[in-house]
């Protein structure tokens, strides 16, 4: 199975050691390879998603798998559009010509949800995002629904794990605003290897998956137990307004009935081992 990795960034990375343990063929793709870690069995090249030309001489190869994990662009007014879209967009042009049609994962984010008052979703609620960013994200995904072939699009909650400490630091600077508003996440483990699950067990992966754990919980909650495992002090008051990111319940029905087991099914075993590390520095 050869698979290709547009983006190779830290949840890339995650999935091309699982797959290559897999015996697979795994290249990733970003526009500096010198500058990621060296994997047995995975390959890196230099490629800008954003250059439609290089993207063909990239499906010049036929791939059995695609797995797209995007970022805005830095330094752009429009990061998301540039980021997200234009690549999407560029994607879309190349594989409507191609005969072979891979198999496409492409990792979207919850941030296409905007419900503020607590209400559970899942992949079928509506998506009506108020945010210039959600709005991309949201138009990348439709670009990513209108490919030829099979595809599916995984909206992942905030994602936390190693090298993601920024709950830890501002609780760390006292930067912290208990809010009281519903919050979703998963662990970076976690959504590699859903990913792997679906290229490796699932044989049809739905349209759409919802990718959470299994415990949405306040927002002041996470930080209360946070700052308790750290023995630091909380200020006493919690907002009652609901922050930028909205508040919602996602539920992850789909993911349970692909059959993946989460390795963190709440916060609390996630962080424990970040706890932990963040204790010893």
């Amino acid at each position: 199975m050869q698979t290709l990795l547009l983006g190779y960034g830290d949840i890339a990375d995650r999935v091309a050691q699982r797959l290559s343990a897999f015996k697979n063929q795994v290249t990733g793709v970003c526009r500096t390879p010198g500058n990621k870690p060296v994997r047995p069995g995975v390959d890196l090249i230099a490629a800008d998603l954003g250059n439609e030309q290089e993207l063909y001489q990239l499906f010049r190869q036929k791939w059995d798998n695609v797995l797209i994990t995007l970022t805005p662009a830095k330094g752009a007014e429009d990061s998301y559009h540039q980021g997200y879209v234009v690549p999407c967009r560029h994607l879309q042009q190349v594989l409507s010509q191609q005969a072979h049609q891979p198999n496409i994962i492409y990792v979207s984010s919850t941030g296409v949800y905007a419900q503020r008052e607590g209400e559970w979703i899942d992949e079928n609620s509506p998506t009506e995002p108020t945010s210039a960013s959600g709005k991309a994200l949201l138009q990348a995904e439709s670009l990513i629904h209108a490919l030829p072939g099979p595809t599916s699009i995984l909206r992942c909650s905030g994602i936390y794990g190693e090298g993601r400490d920024f709950l830890l630091r501002q609780l760390s600077q006292g930067k912290v605003q208990l809010r009281d508003s519903w919050t979703n996440r998963i662990h970076q483990d976690d959504v590699a290897g859903f990913i792997v699950h679906l290229l490796t067990e699932v044989i049809r992966p739905l349209p759409v998956y919802l990718v959470n754990d299994d415990e949405p919980v306040k927002q002041y909650e996470v930080y209360q137990w946070l700052a308790q495992q750290l023995g630091l002090e909380l200020p006493g008051n919690i907002d009652t307004e609901v922050g930028p990111r909205g508040s919602k319940r996602c539920l992850n029905k789909g993911l349970k009935d692909s059959g993946y087991q989460l390795q963190y099914p709440s916060f609390r075993q996630g962080y424990a081992a970040l706890v932990k590390q963040w204790q010893r520095q």
